[in-house]
């Protein structure tokens, strides 16, 4: 019981620093959020963090965290939302960057990955994870299709 008394006050914090209004509902409801998916209870958490986002809809952190839940159970459509709908909130927030270029790739969409990707770039300082990045952007460029020319003729493919 101690450590879920250390972890509120945990994610209370959490909530106070990404933006969470001061109003205590909007807390309890992103910190029973983040409790449901430590304990992978998804819908649970899905349904605390809509609370959260009714309570205050400029939490960009309430967003991303339903994203992931999201995720989890496969509405995948959903998480692109609630991503992108944290980066109009907050647009240098790295993660959600990070996570909407990978929903990118999964779903078939290589170029947005790529942009995604290239958004998120310059805000990594660290040059290990830079290198990651860099790397997942030329993976993500190769699943791209060839450009196509003169209608269905690919440029390798046309008349010899």
């Amino acid at each position: 019981m101690k450590n879920y008394g250390k972890l509120t006050l945990l994610m209370a914090s959490l909530a106070l620093f990404t933006g969470i209004s001061n109003a205590s509902n909007s807390i309890d409801f992103f910190t029973q959020g983040c409790v449901a998916s430590m304990s992978r209870q998804w819908e649970s958490s899905i349904e605390s963090f809509t609370r959260a986002i009714e309570s205050n809809p400029e939490n960009a952190a309430a967003y991303v965290q339903r994203a992931t839940s999201y995720q989890m159970v496969d509405r995948l459509d959903d998480a692109i939302r609630d991503y992108e709908s944290a980066l109009r909130l907050k647009p240098d927030y790295y993660l959600a960057m990070e996570y909407l270029a990978n929903l990118y790739e999964i779903t078939n969409e290589p170029s947005k990955a790529v942009e995604t990707y290239s958004k998120a770039l310059p805000l990594v300082k660290d040059p290990k994870w830079r290198s990651i990045i860099t790397w997942k952007i030329s993976e993500a460029r190769k699943k791209i299709p060839p450009q196509r020319v003169g209608g269905d003729r690919s440029v390798s493919g046309m008349n010899r």
